[in-house]
């Protein structure tokens, strides 16, 4: 009984104590302690300037409102560092005299927060803060004396409205403008219920040297926030966040996510969701001046992301992503493995993609590639990039075209580590298939590339069908192919000028189109003596070659591709080749030797070069290598029936030496003592070398004809 009344003594007293200094408060103008409390920002270094009114609140709830207060350094106190309109703070009592801080509201009005870097790399912000004394240290804060927690804090509004965020960074010359800034959120609390947040804001990107398009950002989020007591653990839930962006183009994009975080203030770990809306890429770049133009217009006109992802402060994880690109899906996963080292896996798999969409206009597609590249050094090799990359990627695709070509299972697979990349291609194309790899050593000044690629049963028609080229020039059948090859640089012209490899391909029943060598070897034969050949210019000739076990080697050097050797049967002819493709000027110029070869139906006076071809009656043709055909023209414009004609040299050696032939063969000795003594004739009319001198005068005289004739 007597502790009952004493209690009731006792807050009886309180009430007393706290009604009187709420009496006394409201008897004293609050204005009159802002010289005080602009005295004690001084000594902080602070020069306040309250030029509105000061008012205090104690019932039902314990605060303060403020007008018209700017801040600022002493040194420079016409300079406002910050400064706000209007600003109150109410704390409701009751509840605050049992150690929970309710608070009724958190509201501020045209707030104005301008940060400056100077030349010198300084914040004016540094000024306001106070250096600590040596030796000082700073004092934990205290938790609840009652149980050592964190007091419970709820806050039924806070409002942030029409503020204002500059900051200046003059040796960048960047600068960042947040205008009609907007924050509101009810019901904060730390007691795991959710509430929501609402945030906007228009920002400003610009450069303050120069002339740049200023880049304006209208963002706008909205989400739902709970935060456990002490903040362990917070839980995001029905984020949106929209943004609409301006430069030289206009874009929006829009990101919905949730995600938790749990272990915050020791070790963070969170995860969640996440899912960017479909928008369109190109319009996107195009706002922050990225201007790329792609072969397909609508190219990069659909993104869109989705996904589950969790990490800590050191990695980030994604899973079950799908990505949309335009027509393509993919599906798969990627994480940043380490923040420090930037190490990142990546494993996605997509239905069909068209590469060639991506890529700039082509342009004009009658000039070599070396010929287009070679106006200017472009850096095609990111050796600083390909340094510090640490990567272990792998990327598939169903279908997959690039250069016009289309490829099928395409897997490739990318592994960077200490400034090494290896990359491996498998493939299935054109009834075959492919295997390439390459490896990049970034590590010295410049980087050295080698590479390897095997073809096999390649089929030839349907390339040549994507690349149209199959207008003038037929060729069908299936190739296996092995190169091999390296190249040291930096820039597109370094890789070209350096690269050398060296390649041999085979294949069977290669057939070749409009051009038959087998008629071009009889009307070869014909133009030299028709005597021996009738009917040849009336004999019906299939439109193609075929060519049997087909063989060859090629080089590479100096951007200059070379035929060293390429033999294949046609019928009873053997067919060799020799010659060049110069990728800097998109000329080929190769020759085309050929052999008839005798087989067991053929008779010492009659060589048949086919059942079909025509019959040679001179064993001069039989066993013996012509270059009697030769192929020059633009490679991109390949056209065998317009390119490959009669040996002009060749034609006449042979006429010459088959008149010869004719001439042995008909008088034996009698031609060679008849020479000789037409020599000796000579020599006594013209003096010891007279004979080798009229040969040469005759030589002269029949190459200045020739000469005058072909202008």
């Amino acid at each position: 009984m007597i502790m009952k009344s004493a209690l009731k003594i006792i807050g009886y007293i309180f009430v007393f104590i706290v009604g009187a200094v709420i009496i006394a408060a409201l008897m004293v103008d609050a204005n009159t302690f802002k010289p005080r409390i602009q005295a004690m920002a001084q000594e902080q270094g602070i020069a306040l300037n309250m030029r509105g009114d000061l008012s205090w609140a104690f019932w039902p709830a314990i605060g303060v409102a403020v007008n018209e207060v700017s801040v600022a350094s002493v040194d420079t106190p016409e300079e406002f560092i910050a400064s706000v309109k209007k600003a109150s703070f109410l704390v409701a009592f009751i509840p605050l005299l049992k150690g929970d801080f309710h608070i009724k509201h958190i509201i501020v009005d045209e707030a104005v927060i301008d940060l400056n870097v100077d030349e010198q790399g300084k914040g004016n912000w540094e000024r306001l803060l106070k250096k600590k004394q040596p030796g000082a240290q700073e004092k934990p804060a205290a938790p609840n004396a009652a149980n050592g927690e964190i007091p419970t804090i709820s806050i039924e509004e806070i409002s942030v409205h029409d503020s204002k965020l500059t900051y200046i960074n003059l040796p960048s010359g960047q600068k960042f403008s947040l205008t009609n800034l907007n924050l509101d959120a009810d019901d904060v609390n730390l007691a795991g219920e959710p509430f929501a947040v609402d945030f906007s804001s228009d920002t400003e990107i610009s450069q303050t040297k120069g002339k740049s398009t200023p880049t304006t950002i209208k963002s706008k989020l909205h989400t739902n926030v709970a935060i456990a007591k002490g903040g362990e653990s917070i839980a995001i839930d029905k984020g949106e966040l929209s943004l609409d962006i301006k430069a030289a183009n206009s874009a929006s994009i829009k990101l919905e996510y949730s995600v938790a975080l749990s272990d915050v203030k020791n070790n963070l770990n969170f995860k969640g969701h996440m899912s960017l809306n479909k928008f369109s890429l190109k319009q996107l770049l195009n706002a922050f001046g990225v201007a790329h133009k792609t072969a397909n217009a609508s190219a990069l006109s659909e993104v869109s992301l989705e996904g589950n992802f969790a990490g800590d402060k050191k990695h980030l994880a994604f899973d079950a992503v799908s990505i949309h690109l335009d027509k393509t899906q993919l599906k798969g996963k990627l994480a940043i493995n380490d923040f420090a080292t930037q190490s990142i896996t990546a494993d996605l798999q997509g239905d069909a993609i068209n590469v060639d969409d991506y890529l700039a206009p082509k342009a004009d597609e009658n000039a070599p590639v070396a010929a287009k590249t070679a106006t200017g050094d472009e850096p095609l090799i990111p050796v600083e990039t390909l340094r510090k990359l640490k990567a272990d990627l792998k990327l598939g695709f169903q279908t997959f075209i690039f250069s016009d070509l289309t490829l099928e299972k395409v897997m490739l697979t990318i592994n960077a580590k200490n400034g090494i990349l290896q990359q491996q291609i498998n493939a299935s194309a054109f009834s075959g298939n492919i295997h390439q790899k390459a490896e990049i050593d970034s590590r010295g000044q410049a980087a050295h590339v080698n590479f390897e690629a095997v073809l096999q049963g390649i089929e030839v028609e349907p390339i040549l069908k994507a690349k149209k080229l199959d207008k003038d020039l037929h060729l069908s059948g299936a190739i296996q192919a092995n190169s091999r090859g390296q190249a040291t640089g930096v820039t597109t012209n370094q890789i070209m000028d350096s690269l050398t490899a060296d390649a041999t391909l085979s294949g069977a029943k290669i057939r070749l189109a409009p051009l038959n060598v087998e008629q071009q070897f009889c009307k070869f034969i014909a133009l030299v003596n028709r005597d021996e050949m009738s009917g040849e210019e009336a004999k019906t000739w299939n439109a193609y070659t075929e060519l049997r076990e087909l063989t060859g080697k090629l080089t590479i050097a100096k951007r200059v591709v070379t035929i060293d050797s390429l033999n294949a049967g046609v019928e009873k002819l053997l067919l060799s080749s020799t010659g060049n493709i110069n990728l800097a000027t998109g000329n080929y110029d190769f020759s085309l030797p050929l052999k008839l070869v005798r087989d067991a139906n053929d008779t010492p006076k009659s060589i048949t070069t086919s059942t079909n071809g025509c019959t040679v009656t001179s064993n001069y043709w039989a066993e013996r290598s012509m270059s009697l055909l030769r192929c020059k023209g633009k490679y991109v414009e390949i056209s065998p029936a317009q390119d490959c004609r009669p040996d002009k040299d060749m034609l006449n050696a042979v006429i010459k030496d088959f008149a010869e032939y004719k001439l042995k063969a008909k008088y034996g000795e009698k031609v060679d003592a008849k020479k000789e003594e037409l020599k000796q004739k000579l020599e006594e009319k013209l003096g010891e070398g007279g004979a080798e001198k009229a040969k040469n005068a005759l030589k002269n005289l029949f190459k200045k004809k020739e000469e005058k004739a072909e202008q």
